[in-house]
């Protein structure tokens, strides 16, 4: 009776291989989210091209004033190139840190077949939230980074638009 509740409550090393695969399975993920961050740009980039076509169909009667709404688009696009790579920066920080739990996944799964022994419910846990933590929360940072550094962008073609179509 004794060796069959600690079976129950003891974490074996078959429960964690199957964790470990399927932790891998969600980090290798990573790169598919990595579009996430990019997302955004795609409606940016088709308003851009739908107002420099705006901008260059019009018979404007002050040229001076589409001189001035090329050059707050030709602005838009520098933004969003920095953006772009601001980004990219994040993007491979939180590939890093995900790939440093993939190793820590590596580390318990090698402790886990050296120790046949139970690894107990607090260790059994805490490698759970190891290995399961950093995907949603890489994914949450790069969406809010995302919606963050373009939304000044969304902002400036949104007035460039209504200018335009003034």
């Amino acid at each position: 009776m004794a060796s069959q509740s600690l079976a129950t409550e003891c974490f074996r090393l078959n429960e964690f291989s199957g964790l470990l695969q399927l932790a891998f399975g969600l980090n290798l993920a990573l790169s598919i989210f990595r579009e996430l961050a990019i997302v955004p740009r795609g409606p940016l980039a088709r308003q851009i091209a739908a107002i420099e076509t705006l901008i260059g169909s019009r018979k404007v009667r002050n040229p001076s004033s589409a001189g001035s709404l090329r050059a707050r688009l030709e602005s838009a696009k520098r933004e969003i190139v920095i953006n772009d790579d601001s980004l990219a920066t994040w993007v491979t920080c939180c590939a890093a840190v995900t790939s440093l739990f993939g190793l820590a996944a590596l580390y318990w799964s090698f402790y886990a077949a050296v120790d046949q022994s139970c690894m107990g419910e607090p260790l059994a846990l805490f490698t759970t939230i190891v290995h399961f933590v950093p995907l949603p929360l890489a994914i949450l940072i790069l969406y809010a980074r995302a919606h963050f550094v373009y939304k000044d962008v969304w902002q400036k073609i949104n007035l460039l638009k209504q200018d335009a179509l003034a």
